[in-house]
């Protein structure tokens, strides 16, 4: 295990990608022990044949088709219409209305993208700075994998073992109280450097908007009312929300042309070969380390430490907010997740609860340096010096832990929704 772990991190610094540093590791100590290379081919084709994971592809689908449509900008236009008028009310608008795009595309590098391209030339123009409204969205991204639909929450669902639904409900209430304390933050900054209001709020300005971004907002109704009736399993809402969203950008905003399909459908499997590569070539790297009973060494170990579950958690998130620090999101899940598992049920820490609890670490680590790919996400398409953008997100992210710990330690937030409509 030890020459698996090291051969890793040897592969990565030379500049491997993920996964091949994964694949080519674990086909490096299976070779070495004996066992039939065969076996890494099994596993890495057995690692991806699971009928969860189609729902990937498809909310990947859907969130292309609707951002290509201009949907995010009709989101934009409506939370501005409701709540541009109060002091930085654009810098409000990026984050309230990042709740509502967060349920359409559920991918925190999509909305970062499109947050960036739509807002950060007004906060330039508005005098907000464009460092500011860089860091602004990229934080406001984070919000993407918590509230549902979410890739994140396909895989750790598939891995975990347990309910896609469940976990869909569980991070409603989590991605309001994250979005909630952004707000209270950028209401405190706003204040303090004197932001400039938008117009006044006016009704008719607001029914407008509301027109135009009705179907826009019916789709995570869509979704969410669909599975909570029980029309759709969790997979086939994906293909339902690819569906929708092709027949509103073809139909009713006509934004959408037949000859953008090709394209679209080109950059989703390309986006969705990268998840699915990764998920892959972790098969056989996560099957040696179980034939060396790392799950059980770990439960050992940490059970020699302590025998209290909050401190488990404590534990579990500071280790996760460092590797956000060097390691890519879904590297981090694939890893760890089966190792965590048994510790998990041997502390009796509820799975779906952990399930939030992880997947708001990993957003933190989207915006933490080195790595932080929402930082670098953002930086480019504002074309703002990375290290300006470093200094404004760091109020961000220390909300966002204040708020990572309420979720810890205040498991009602996570799962009152999932147990109340059962």
């Amino acid at each position: 295990m030890i020459l698996l772990c090291i051969s890793f991190v040897v592969l990565l610094l030379i500049g491997l990608p993920i996964a091949l540093a994964m694949l080519g590791s674990s086909m490096l100590v299976i070779g070495m022990e004996g066992i039939p290379l065969s076996l890494v081919a099994q596993r890495v084709v057995t690692g991806v044949q699971s009928f969860p994971l189609l729902a990937i592809p498809l909310f990947t689908l859907a969130g292309s088709l609707m951002n290509d449509s201009g949907i995010s900008e009709r989101l934009f236009g409506f939370t501005r219409a409701f709540i541009g008028h109060i002091r930085g009310g654009t810098a409000h608008t990026a984050v309230v209305g990042e709740v509502f795009l967060s349920g359409i595309s559920g991918s925190s590098v999509a909305d970062c993208a499109a947050l960036s391209r739509v807002f950060v030339p007004e906060f330039a123009k508005s005098g907000y700075g464009a460092p500011f409204g860089a860091a602004l969205c990229a934080a406001a991204a984070t919000l993407g994998p918590i509230i549902p639909p979410s890739t994140l929450m396909v895989i750790y669902a598939w891995q975990a073992n347990i309910s896609l639904g469940d976990l869909f409900w569980a991070g409603l209430l989590p991605g309001l109280l994250m979005a909630a304390g952004m707000v209270v933050l950028t209401a405190y900054i706003a204040h303090k450097r004197q932001f400039p209001k938008d117009a006044s709020f006016a009704w008719g300005r607001f029914k407008t908007a509301f027109r135009e971004a009705v179907w826009a907002l019916f789709m995570p109704v869509l979704i969410l009312g669909g599975f909570r009736m029980g029309i759709f399993t969790a997979t086939e809402i994906a293909g339902v929300a690819a569906f929708y969203s092709l027949l509103v950008g073809l139909y009713v905003y006509r934004t959408l042309k037949w000859s953008h399909v090709p394209a679209i459908l080109l950059q989703t499997a390309k986006e969705t070969a990268v998840i699915l590569m990764i998920v892959a070539a972790a098969a056989p790297f996560s099957w040696f380390l179980g034939v060396e009973q790392a799950p059980q060494m770990l439960s050992n170990a940490l059970t020699h430490a302590t025998d209290k579950p909050w401190v488990i958690l404590l534990m579990l998130n500071f280790v996760l907010l460092i590797l956000g620090c060097f390691m890519e999101t879904i590297a981090i899940m694939i890893i760890l997740v089966p190792i965590l598992i048994p510790v998990l049920n041997l502390f009796q820490i509820d799975l779906v609860h952990f399930g939030i609890v992880l997947l708001v670490n990993l957003t933190i680590g989207q915006l933490t340096p080195p790595v932080g790919v929402l930082l670098f996400v953002s930086s480019s398409v504002a074309k703002v010096r990375f290290q300006l953008v470093v200094r404004e997100v760091i109020s961000y992210v220390s909300v966002l832990i204040v708020v990572l710990a309420i979720l810890t330690y205040v498991p009602w937030v996570s799962l009152w929704l999932p147990q109340a409509l059962k």
